[in-house]
């Protein structure tokens, strides 16, 4: 399964500030993933709660449960107005509920793009309303790291069966005033599974409390798998599910 970042054993590396600079050296093969949630990675809608991709094993039925907040579900589906009708009539996982909030997903309805819907309901004043919704598409946490996401180059040869190496274009999520990664960015986590590759890249956020939001530079990073890749996927795991690395198609 996809797992979380061992922040004690990431090591700090140097590397070029941006796409065009020189071919760094190799990054080490992988980072030992960390201990918690039974070895899984936790993804999240937004400022939601995390939620195990196991979590989307179980049955979706969280809307018929005999809970207050279950109740205010049912009633935000049966609402008529501007965009609700892209919630689901059914169909929804509870990801977190506590006095105060409770935070739903469910699969997109038919005919949408891939994703989730993310749903939250509000105890205001004794009485359950809803809160919010909204398209998702879940990214990995990563606690006190900033995510990165990463293509791979385009100016190398692509990926083959005896693939060790590969380069990819690494970019910082969060809004960085136009800065470059360079030292912040942490090794890659790899998984290594039976049908694909996840890699995650992530950098330790810059200090300060608010960033431009420029594009960010792409840092140029050489892998080092410890294994070929064989038939296996390569994939870019901060998604879920985890995403092709490639540059989308305008």
């Amino acid at each position: 399964m996809y797992r979380t970042f061992y922040g004690a054993l990431l090591m700090i590396v140097a590397l070029a500030g941006c796409a065009s600079s020189a071919p760094p050296n190799p990054l080490p093969a992988d980072v030992p993933p960390g201990v918690g949630d039974g070895g899984e990675t936790r993804y999240a809608c937004g400022d939601q709660h995390g939620f195990l991709p196991s979590l989307l094993d179980q049955p979706a039925i969280a809307e018929l449960e005999d809970h207050p907040s279950a109740a205010a579900l049912r009633s935000a589906i049966a609402e008529v107005g501007l965009d609700i009708d892209m919630l689901p009539a059914a169909g929804y996982w509870l990801v977190h509920r506590d006095d105060r909030v409770a935070e739903y997903v469910a699969g997109e309805p038919a005919g949408a793009d891939a994703g989730l819907v993310q749903v939250t309901m509000e105890n205001q004043g004794g009485i359950w309303k809803n809160g919010g919704w909204g398209g998702c598409r879940p990214e990995i946490v990563v606690e006190g790291l900033s995510l990165a996401t990463w293509l791979l180059d385009p100016d190398v040869a692509p990926p083959d069966a005896a693939t060790m190496t590969f380069t990819a274009l690494v970019n910082e999520r969060s809004c960085t005033g136009a800065k470059a990664m360079g030292a912040r960015l942490q090794p890659p986590s790899i998984t290594y599974g039976r049908d694909s590759i996840l890699v995650v890249f992530a950098a330790r956020p810059l200090e300060g409390d608010a960033f431009e939001c420029p594009s960010n530079p792409s840092t140029r990073v050489v892998v080092q798998l410890r294994e070929p890749l064989g038939g296996r996927r390569l994939l870019d795991g901060a998604f879920f599910p985890p995403a092709e690395p490639v540059a989308p198609e305008f």
